[in-house]
């Protein structure tokens, strides 16, 4: 609080108070106003001038209203010498982000990988500032050492210029980083031992399994590949058009990335073909999850149905063995083979 306020500051003042403690559920009279004016900024103000800012505000296009403002029939309305008066009252700031969607977004903030702990407060912070004082996000209940130590502080701004170079429809270059047996980033190499120079036409960021890709296509290549966000170092957004995504091979037609994502579960790689398979039906839920429900099932007896899909053999080959007691690939023959093979080879590992 500050014991001198100019008076050219009343009305955003008023905002301020509006924004910080109003919201659809919560609401301030106009005394209430002015009580708040003079307990926050020291400003002692009249019913009138109260009055007359709230009115500007709303001139000027902000998001206030008041009760009645939307419906006649909410208003209070009293006589005062044979007219009929309409108090306004009940004020209140119509927030851009409802409460539910600022969760989503403090959500998405918990669920990326790769940000400092001191990142995630501060942007969850600024995200509680979009909303009144009466939303709270429960950070101070949020675990952060969950997350582990961060290994490559760069990612937001590898985001950044991932992000402007899809938007400006330029190629970026990036060296590419794998894990060691100790848990630590370490720079992939060429052939003759120096960091490995990418350079990648970008499309899309997604998110899948709790961890951030880049979708792009190398330039020497003709098909789609992934990169994990987080083990992407040195990104440098080049001046460089990238290469259109319809003139890469199956997207001459412009299939969409959707479809692809949902074709490669679990971003293996891979030109997707006709696959079909039978499972448990309480598989149902994990079928959906990995493969979307554009599905064609097929009950069978005994508690099975039979699933037809169009999705990258690698991608069915993992999934499958992830779920080698629930699930039985009927065809491509080849896949079922090598699926047979990787099993019984597993199983001598146990049997010994």
């Amino acid at each position: 609080m500050t014991d001198m306020q100019p008076k050219k500051m009343i009305i955003l003042d008023i905002l301020d108070i509006l924004r910080k403690h109003t919201d659809e559920d919560h609401r301030l009279s106009q005394q209430q106003i002015q009580n708040l004016m003079e307990s926050e900024y020291g400003m002692k103000v009249d019913r009138k001038t109260v009055r007359r800012n709230l009115s500007k505000l709303m001139g000027f296009g902000f998001p206030i209203k008041y009760r009645g403002s939307d419906f006649d029939n909410d208003a209070i309305v009293r006589n005062r010498k044979n007219v009929e008066e309409t108090i306004l009252t009940d004020w209140y700031y119509v927030h851009e982000f409802e409460n539910g969607e600022l969760r989503l977004l403090i959500d998405s903030v918990l669920l990326t990988d790769g940000l400092s702990q001191k990142d995630r407060i501060s942007l969850i912070q600024r995200l509680e500032g979009l909303s009144s004082k009466y939303f709270r996000s429960g950070i101070s209940r949020i675990d952060m050492d969950i997350y582990g130590k961060v290994l490559n502080k760069q990612i937001v701004l590898t985001l950044e210029n991932i992000s402007s170079a899809i938007a400006n429809e330029r190629q970026i270059s990036f060296h590419y980083c794998d894990f060691s047996i100790d848990g630590k980033l370490l720079y992939r190499l060429d052939s003759n031992g120096n960091k490995k120079l990418y350079i990648v036409n970008p499309y899309q960021i997604i998110s899948k399994n709790g961890h951030s890709y880049l979708i792009g296509n190398l330039s020497q290549y003709d098909d789609l590949t992934h990169f994990r966000i987080d083990r992407i170092k040195d990104c440098v957004k080049l001046d460089t058009p990238l290469h259109p995504l319809r003139m890469l091979k199956g997207f001459e037609t412009g299939v969409r990335l959707s479809e692809y994502i949902k074709s490669h579960p679990n971003l293996w790689s891979g030109e997707p073909v006709q696959i079909s398979f039978q499972c448990r039906k309480y598989m149902i839920n994990d079928v959906v999850d990995s493969f979307g429900t554009k599905l064609r099932t097929e009950e069978l007896p005994d508690d099975l149905i039979k699933v037809y899909i169009y999705a990258s053999e690698e991608s069915m080959f993992h999934w499958a063995i992830q779920f080698a007691d629930a699930v039985e690939v009927i065809s491509p023959q080849n896949l079922r083979e090598r699926i047979a093979e990787t099993l019984r080879n597993a199983l001598k590992k146990y049997d010994t």
